[in-house]
């Protein structure tokens, strides 16, 4: 037995198995990431195929047999792919955070979800990418509960760009012109808190 729920999903990954199925991996909302097989997903008329592509996200219904998700119907979903695809460095950092959410965030986390949906929703608008990264990264090390801002190995003033990135809100981190020096360094230094 089982029963219909609604929830919301991004797609992380979208894989055409043979010529007419689909599989996703998403990160959804209630339940974390999650495989969804969609058989003849290719070729199923009434279903948006633009909705299952790599940092989408759909709102729909769902159900689960066995520990396994299906879609049984897609309500609404927004795609912003052909907005980031328009810009390299954009593609790069909407890739390297599917990346982290695939390694630092298998569970379930309505925080993350929400952390995620709004990071690839502003990189498209975003001035400097590699700023959201690092942005994310620290949202990502708090949410997981592993961020001391104090005990990071690194100097005065780079901690206190690490708590000014942290304080300031991603639209703001998108949309205003930050120059932050160091970012790799400091996206090391984060990357190595969430390794541990």
């Amino acid at each position: 037995m089982y029963t219909f729920f609604k929830d919301e999903v991004i797609v992380l990954k979208r894989v055409f198995v043979g010529e007419k199925d689909l599989t996703l991996t998403v990160y959804s909302k209630k339940s974390g990431r999650e495989s969804i097989f969609i058989q003849n997903g290719q070729i199923i008329k009434n279903l948006p195929i633009v909705s299952m592509t790599e940092f989408s996200w759909f709102y729909g219904v769902f159900y689960k047999i066995k520990d396994k998700l299906y879609i049984s119907e897609i309500d609404r979903f927004k795609n912003i792919a052909l907005d980031l695809v328009k810009d390299y460095d954009k593609v790069v950092s909407a890739y390297r955070v599917i990346n982290w959410l695939y390694r630092f965030a298998p569970h379930p986390d309505e925080r993350i979800f929400i952390l995620a949906k709004k990071t690839f929703y502003y990189l498209t608008i975003s001035k400097n990418p590699e700023l959201l990264e690092l942005a994310f990264l620290l949202r990502l090390a708090y949410l997981n509960g592993e961020l001391n801002l104090n005990k990071i190995d690194v100097k005065e003033n780079e901690r206190e760009i690490l708590k000014t990135v942290f304080k300031t809100n991603i639209l703001d981190l998108a949309t205003k012109p930050i120059h932050v020096s160091a970012l790799d360094f400091l996206k090391n230094k984060i990357l190595e808190i969430l390794n541990r």
